[in-house]
């Protein structure tokens, strides 16, 4: 059995794994080679962090940074593929259902506002 995510180190290593994946996907690793992923991973964790902890410190807005990007609904639905992808792989339990089902919420208001 799975164990569920727990910590911020949980947390990062899920991020770490997500963008493992995002970085090889020819479909949209366009969005993600040419970031600094040093700075880049630590804030996805945080973000994550408060999502699925309640880990204070993250006080960014998502929507700014995502708004310059041409995405379409189909890059939202690679996303989420990914991303459950990586979740499932490492993690079960609650927090772990609760990320698949914010990371559906999230990409749906994405969609919505860009």
């Amino acid at each position: 059995m799975k164990k569920d995510i727990e910590t911020y180190e949980d947390v990062l290593h899920l991020i770490t794994k997500f963008y493992d994946r995002l970085l090889v996907d020819e479909q949209i690793s366009h969005f993600f080679i040419e970031l600094d992923l040093e700075k880049h991973i630590p804030h996805v964790a945080d973000f994550w962090a408060f999502v699925l902890i309640d880990q204070a410190g993250y006080a960014n807005n998502m929507m700014t940074a995502h708004s310059k990007l041409e995405l379409k609904a189909s890059d939202f639905e690679r996303w989420l593929a990914l991303f459950h992808e990586s979740i499932n792989e490492l993690f079960e339990g609650e927090k772990a259902t609760l990320a698949i089902e914010r990371s559906k919420l999230i990409a749906w208001t994405m969609k919505s506002k860009l």
